[in-house]
């Protein structure tokens, strides 16, 4: 089963959204959190580090499983974690950034389980 993981990135009761390109086969113009499939080899964790390096530019330290799912055959993971840097996002897949409030996140164009994250996030007062 192919993995798949992703970062869920706060500052100060916000996410980080990334808003994929036109040009993304799968939700194009949405927004997300960073992540991507995992290569062969790796875990879950080195998934989203590499993925969170790659789409951001941030150094990502996951510490806690938010949520592990299946969609379309892949398993799935959504890590929170700590995190360094400053966002300078790969514009082949990712054409804008926002920090968001939980009300600012739910007014956008989400992609895949992410409006269920949001949810997550407000229940255990990590969002504003």
């Amino acid at each position: 089963m192919l993995l798949a993981a992703s970062g869920i990135i706060l500052q100060r009761q916000r996410i980080l959204l990334l808003q994929r390109t036109k040009y993304t086969k799968r939700y194009p113009n949405h927004w997300g959190c960073p992540g991507g499939k995992a290569l062969p080899y790796e875990t879950p964790e080195e998934n989203a580090i590499r993925e969170i390096k790659e789409e951001c530019n941030l150094d990502f330290t996951p510490t806690e499983i938010l949520k592990i799912g299946h969609w379309e055959g892949k398993k799935f993971y959504r890590f929170l974690g700590d995190w360094q840097g400053s966002v300078n996002i790969q514009e082949e897949e990712v054409q804008n950034y926002k920090w968001c409030s939980y009300k600012e996140a739910k007014n956008l164009k989400i992609s895949f389980d992410y409006h269920e994250i949001l949810d997550l996030l407000l229940q255990r007062d990590l969002l504003i």
